[in-house]
């Protein structure tokens, strides 16, 4: 599980970071054919701003410059986190109506009247049932929940971090101790 975490989140930053596979002097020769596309990707003129994609916004934000490799880190992490919290709560609720079913199922072959003694095995069992429909029915609209928060989250961060800006961590000694400090600007 750690593995694919760690590749996807490799993934997502060498995506962001626009790395592409190029062809090197020892692979197949290309032949360079004249090209009219090179004025299309000359840089844009002064005064205009690089087009941009849409879905560069989930990373990069509106704020202009060079994107910090510690907000890809984050923002990377905190999307990363909410698809594997929504995709675990959806996994949870397809559970919950799988025991929703057992239970069910279980309620129609028991005789009537089954749960009139709460003590008796049948309305222990069927009462089993319904818990855990009801635990996986809750712990998976929580982690829904969770993964909506991590999505707004890694959205906020996307935005208010302004890019070219990374976190400064300093860290000062002193006869009275140690103290450490973060500062960034949002």
């Amino acid at each position: 599980m750690l593995r694919r975490l760690a590749a996807l989140t490799a993934a997502m930053l060498l995506w962001v970071n626009g790395a592409r596979a190029e062809p090197t002097a020892a692979s197949e020769p290309v032949a360079a054919a004249p090209s009219t596309s090179t004025q299309a990707s000359a840089a844009p003129p002064p005064g205009k701003s690089s087009p941009t994609a849409f879905s560069d916004r989930f990373f990069r934000g509106t704020t202009p410059g060079e994107l910090p490799t510690e907000k890809i880190a984050l923002v990377a992490t905190l999307y990363v986190g909410a698809a594997t919290s929504i995709g675990v709560g959806i996994a949870a609720l397809v559970s919950a109506g799988s025991k929703q079913n057992d239970a069910e199922s279980f309620k129609q072959s028991a005789p009537r009247g089954f749960c009139d003694d709460l003590a008796s095995s049948d309305c222990a069992t069927y009462r089993r049932l319904l818990d855990v429909e009801r635990s996986r029915r809750e712990t998976g609209m929580a982690l829904l929940g969770v993964g909506g928060l991590l999505v707004l989250g890694g959205a906020l961060t996307a935005e208010l971090w302004h890019n070219d800006q990374g976190p400064e961590l300093a860290v000062d000694v002193n006869a009275t101790g140690l103290s450490l400090g973060l500062r960034g600007r949002f």
